[in-house]
Formats: C-alpha cells, structure tokens, sequence
C-alpha cells in the first residue's frame, strides 16, 4: 500500500506541472497505470524483459541510444561498436522474494568492430498450494515441487560504418540467443523448453546544440528490434517481441538525458501489451562517481529507479534499487549490484593522442614552409589512425601547393 501510495504522489506531482490537467483527467489516467494489462503475462521467456543492472537499470532502461557501459547487451546490440574499453561484468539482482537474477558479460572493441557475449540465469524455488493451502500432489502422489529456471546465453556483434574525425558513424549490431525454460517435471509435464531469438539494432552521434569542449558527441540516437524468434514446444507462446527507440542528449558535459519508446509486439499476430515510455539521466558528480534515476511508464507497472556508479582506473561497482508495485519494504527486493572490470582499449586511446600530436606537429612544419616534410608527418600521422579526416584534408592541401609551385617556377622559367 506504501509503494503504491508513493508512486501515486510522484505521479501526481508530475500532473500538477501541466496547467491544462484536469482532476477527472488525471483519475483516467492513473486509473489507466495503476490498472491492469490484458495482455501482459502472456510471453514467455519473461527473463528477457528483466534487465541485468549496471545504468540500464537504473536510468529506468531508457538507453536504447547509449553505450556507456556493458549493459547495452539488454537494450541495443550497436552499442559494442561504440562502447570505449573492453568490460567484464557481473551481476546480481535481486528481483523478487526469494527470485534472483545472476548475470555475466564481456564486451571488446577492435576500432570499428565490437563483439560480446553475455549470460543471464534465472531461478526461483516452487511448491504447489491446492485451495486449501496445503502442498500439491500430483496423480501419482509425488509433491509439485523444485526450482523453476530460465538461462539467456547472447552472442553479439556490431560494425560502425562511415567513422571519421567529423561524423561518429552508425553502428549496426546484431545479437544471437539462446533460452532455455527448464520445469521440473513435478511442477507441469513437458514444459521445460529452448527458444531461439535475435535483436537488431542501430545507433548514430553527433553533435547538436554542444555547447561545450569535448571529443565525445553530445546527441545519439538508436532503434532496435528485440527478441525475434520462437520457443520449440508444442502450442508455443510469443515471445516478447518489441520495437524501441530512443535518444540521449548531454546538454552539459556530466549530464546525459535519455528518452525511449517502446511498442510490443506479438510475431503470432495476438495483441500485445500497451506501448511504454521511459526517461533517465545519468550525471556525473566527480570523475569517479555518478547517479543516474529513471521512471518506466508502463500500463500496470510503473517504476522509478535510482542508482550509483563508482568508477576507478580498473574498475567499477555499480548498485541500483527499484520502486514499483511488487517492491516489498520488509525485504530486500529489486535492489541489484553489478561489478565491471575495466580491460582497456587495446592502445586505440594512445593511438589517437599520438595521432592529434603528429597532426600539430606537421602544422607548424607546413606553416615553417616545409610542404614535403609536413606531407610525411600526417602521412605518418594517418598510421596511427586512418579515420583522422583533418589530417587527409591537409595532406590534399599541402599537394595541391606544392603543384602550385611547381606551376609558379616553370613559368618563371619560360619568361626567362
């Protein structure tokens, strides 16, 4: 009743921001979140819906444009081909009750490629209730009872297409999936079953409206399509399909502001749940600590979250807890912890600071006059990183002067 009340607050502070919101309005439309989908509950393979931790979680999973660390396994197979260093991560969630979500990722970025593989693990303890509360016994006298579970494996890769100084490129990724539903045979015969899937997805940054000093761009946008596929067992239920979009823009440096749209879908053309909208930021107190919060507006299950990163050299811990209408106060639940260990970028970062460094250097050659010398350096310059369009543009620069002078003197040598 609390966390119920508390939502309920929150939202209606939220309605009281806009002028035109009428009480009768507002009842319809909390009556609308608070009530229930009829379409909810009726996938299967729900883990894939539940997210692992890290800034996913707690931004209220509105970061199907970002990439800022391992978790975008969960929202948008691009990310690997933008994420900076390559990430070992683990996590735990603690989702309800006795529930637990136990999850591992690793993630690497080769400049233009990024690959990754993740596993996500789900179980829960069952004993069968008849309507008289005592325990259950199936036909042959044995008790419904076990563990029921359900394990993700992901295999992902992504490319980043068009990446130069100027434009960051767009990065198409594609995640491959494995589920498997295991049911003890006491609880339901012939239940336990494995499903095959697969995400799509697409991100692209730029710069719009930056008004600060950064290599990073400050606006990005992704789309993605998630968990195309089938579970392999008689009379199978949809899996939980779902389009989402999304865009995250840093108006300042250490804020980064992110909004998504998600729309469901059932690939057996049942109807699917209601759309859903959700929104967070993740700010940057100090270099090595952050927040990040973010509300799900979902028909039946609205959330709020809120969450912490602490961010050394080699690694990261971050922990988020969540508040919606299946959090319990008594108990410890929707509270997740995820440990990221930095592995470096494979000396990308080095190579592009040499780069810029070899790029200045040839600059006060050419400007000293010494075209053909400043050519080698940004010639050099491009070893260390191809993409580096500034120094390709000096180089056609500082060509077409020296065939300029080579004009200029032979026609000097004629008129003599």
């Amino acid at each position: 009743m609390k966390k119920g009340l508390l939502i309920t607050f929150l939202l209606l502070c939220a309605a009281s921001l806009f002028p035109g919101a009428n009480s009768s309005a507002t009842y319809a439309y909390l009556s609308e979140i608070f009530g229930i989908d009829d379409n909810s509950g009726l996938n299967s393979f729900l883990t894939l819906t539940i997210p692992s931790g890290g800034k996913y979680e707690g931004m209220g999973t509105a970061f199907t444009a970002m990439s800022s660390d391992s978790s975008f396994l969960d929202s948008n197979p691009a990310g690997s081909s933008f994420v900076k260093n390559s990430e070992l991560t683990f996590y735990h969630n603690n989702w309800i009750d006795e529930t637990n979500l136990e999850s591992v990722s690793y993630t690497a970025r080769w400049e233009n490629l990024g690959v990754g593989i993740g596993g996500k693990f789900l179980y829960l303890p069952f004993t069968g209730i008849d309507d008289w509360g005592d325990r259950a016994q199936n036909d042959d006298g044995s008790y419904a009872t076990g563990y029921y579970s359900e394990s993700i494996i992901t295999f992902n890769t992504a490319y980043t297409f068009l990446n130069d100084y100027y434009y960051h490129g767009f990065s198409v990724g594609t995640n491959l999936k494995i589920g498997y539903r295991g049911v003890p045979y006491s609880i339901a015969p012939d239940q336990s079953a494995l499903a095959l899937m697969m995400d799509l997805g697409l991100q692209t940054r730029f710069n719009i409206l930056k008004y600060f000093s950064s290599r990073d761009k400050n606006f990005s946008f992704g789309v993605v399509v998630k968990n195309i596929g089938t579970e392999f067992i008689n009379d199978p239920d949809p899996l939980p399909t779902m389009l989402s979009t999304g865009i995250a823009y840093s108006p300042i440096r250490p804020l980064t502001w992110a909004v998504d749209v998600n729309i469901p879908f059932n690939l057996n053309g049942t109807e699917a749940e209601d759309m859903s909208y959700s929104t967070g930021f993740d700010l940057n107190l100090t270099s090595f600590l952050s927040i990040q919060s973010g509300f799900l507006l979902k028909t039946g299950l609205p959330r709020f979250s809120v969450g912490s990163s602490f961010d050394m050299e080699k690694f990261s811990i971050n922990a988020n807890y969540t508040l919606d209408l299946t959090t319990q106060f008594n108990k410890l639940d929707r509270f997740s912890l995820s440990l990221r260990l930095n592995l470096g970028d494979f000396g990308r970062m080095s190579r592009a600071e040499k780069a810029q460094m070899l790029y200045l250097e040839g600059l006060e050659t050419y400007a000293n006059g010494n075209i053909s010398e400043a050519i080698d350096i940004w010639e050099e310059c491009l070893s260390y990183r191809e993409d580096f369009t500034p120094a390709l543009e000096m180089i056609g620069t500082a060509r077409k002067t020296l065939e300029l002078n080579l004009k200029i003197q032979q026609s000097q040598s004629v008129e003599e």
